[in-house]
């Protein structure tokens, strides 16, 4: 997870590192990725 943060409790965890696996396992664009990892941090 290059810039985001994993806080909170085991259901945001859990969710956070799933994403991430999935983001690795789907084939994206980096422009996907940099998007997805900007929602993700403003979720956070």
């Amino acid at each position: 997870m290059p810039r985001s943060r994993i806080n909170g409790n085991f259901i945001d965890k859990t969710s956070s590192i799933v994403a991430n696996i999935l983001l690795q396992i789907i084939p994206t664009t980096s422009g996907e990725i940099r998007a997805f990892t900007y929602y993700k941090d403003g979720a956070i």
